[in-house]
């Protein structure tokens, strides 16, 4: 059986024993379920024998080296997670000592990586990637973006315009004070065409929603779903809408009037104008767009630029979690992840 199939399998029985989580996050899960299972040896997918010998070597090893393998912090605490959820969903069949054994490794062991993630992120050394691409200012690509000349009668280069100004140009203003929508590559990738004036169907489907001039997020990584807070879980919220700039408004109804889309209809298509483009070929898109800037200005890259702007130090606490919130995230997640020395 080959590689993919392993992980074809895992995201089957992970849509199977968790439904709460997001398709994005149930392949993740796949992939590194996947690469424990390869390694532990095991040639015949089988989840019950999987979980088992998990089980054991916890008892026998006393340590997750196992599940851990090597890379990222982040990436091994995906696995540990991942195999909570195998664990848990089978706790009736496992033997109760050896079923503790490594529920409490699982939680004793990912609770000093996330704290070695936190330190590590709250220290804010910029990586050399970072060095290159973080000396243009938030200012420079919103210059960019809004003077970007789009050619109306070219449908590829309208899609340009919008998925720049979107991604850098689209703002609420209250107070003299500009609050940016900055949200991740999967939302604007993913953006289906709302004009009825009732709300967008619960679908689990993003929606550019213009009877109210927002977007309708119900597929992103804080939306959907359950999230854990140390031993417990918590269901996130269902749907976040953000605001849409009417001057932005005005030029997708010239796009949806050129590209003759009809409601629940996705927004981007690719250059054939056949097919909803993916997260991958969008992304390909904005590096292509912002390359003068540098030649990794993916989404992550520009929330961090942002996070990094200069702002009035004077703003009051609701102003500064207002201006997180359109970011989709909360101040601590902008201090310990974003801000950059």
């Amino acid at each position: 059986m080959s590689y993919l199939n392993f992980k074809t399998q895992f995201q089957n029985y992970l849509e199977e024993i968790r439904p709460d989580l997001s398709i994005q996050s149930r392949k993740l899960y796949a992939n590194q379920l996947n690469k424990i299972f390869l390694n532990n040896n095991l040639n015949d997918f089988n989840i019950f024998k999987f979980i088992t010998r998990l089980v054991n070597k916890a008892k026998r090893e006393k340590d997750l080296n196992f599940i851990l393998l090597d890379g990222s912090n982040q990436s091994k605490n995906q696995r540990l997670s991942a195999v909570r959820s195998l664990l848990e969903a089978n706790k009736a069949s496992l033997d109760v000592k050896k079923y503790n054994n490594l529920y409490k490794l699982l939680t004793e062991v990912g609770d000093e990586l996330r704290n070695q993630i936190t330190s590590k992120a709250g220290t804010n050394i910029k990586t050399e990637n970072e060095e290159k691409n973080m000396t243009v200012t938030w200012n420079e690509l919103n210059e960019f973006a809004e003077n970007y000349k789009p050619d109306i009668t070219n449908l590829n280069g309208m899609r340009n315009y919008l998925i720049l100004n979107l991604m850098l140009n689209n703002y609420e203003e209250k107070d003299g004070l500009k609050y940016y929508v900055v949200l991740r590559v999967i939302e604007y990738a993913s953006l289906y065409v709302w004009i009825n004036r009732r709300p967008p169907p619960d679908n689990k489907q993003n929606y550019l929603y213009l009877h109210r001039n927002e977007l309708y997020i119900q597929h992103s990584k804080t939306t959907g779903g359950i999230r854990r807070v140390g031993n417990t879980t918590t269901n996130q919220r269902s749907v976040a809408t953000y605001p849409l700039n009417k001057k932005i408004k005005e030029f997708v109804l010239l796009y949806i009037k050129k590209m003759k889309i009809k409601n629940n209809e996705p927004l981007f298509l690719n250059d054939k104008q056949t097919k909803q483009i993916d997260i991958t070929y969008y992304s390909k898109i904005l590096k292509e767009l912002l390359i003068k800037f540098g030649d990794n200005m993916n989404s992550t890259m520009l929330r961090k630029i942002y996070e990094n702007r200069e702002i009035d130090a004077n703003l009051n606490a609701n102003e500064k979690h207002e201006l997180s919130k359109q970011a989709d995230h909360s101040l601590g997640i902008a201090e310990t992840y974003y801000k950059k020395i």
